[in-house]
């Protein structure tokens, strides 16, 4: 259930960046040809027609690519710390049981040591 929504918020960002990467690079573009897009008739606007296409096909491969790697980004450092929770816990749980050895131990003693003064 969560994976659709995860997934269009990797798309998200990865638009976001993408696409304002590719807006500054657009905007240099077209401030550079200017002049070349003012003295162009119908022929241009079919080029520009279909560099656009081309870019929008283009900009959605690298959206599509970038949340990918988000993706995988993140879910790696879920992993790590998945993996750093469970050796703690596993830490813990040794720790536990070594305490209990000791409590066990010091009962023992303490049992020895009351029949010991129960005998004197």
């Amino acid at each position: 259930m969560f994976r659709p929504i995860i997934k269009i918020f990797f798309l998200a960002k990865a638009a976001l960046e993408v696409g304002r990467e590719r807006v500054e690079d657009c905007l240099d573009a077209l401030t550079a040809r200017a002049s070349e897009y003012k003295s162009c008739g119908n022929e241009r606007f079919q080029e520009s027609r279909d560099k656009v296409h081309e870019l929008t096909k283009e900009l959605s491969q690298q959206v599509w690519q970038r949340s990918e790697v988000l993706e995988s980004q993140v879910r790696e450092r879920i992993r790590r710390q998945v993996a750093d929770f469970s050796l703690g816990a596993l830490g813990d749980s040794t720790e536990i049981n070594e305490l209990r050895a000791e409590i066990a131990t010091l009962r023992a003693e303490i049992a020895e040591l009351k029949s010991m003064k129960a005998m004197v």
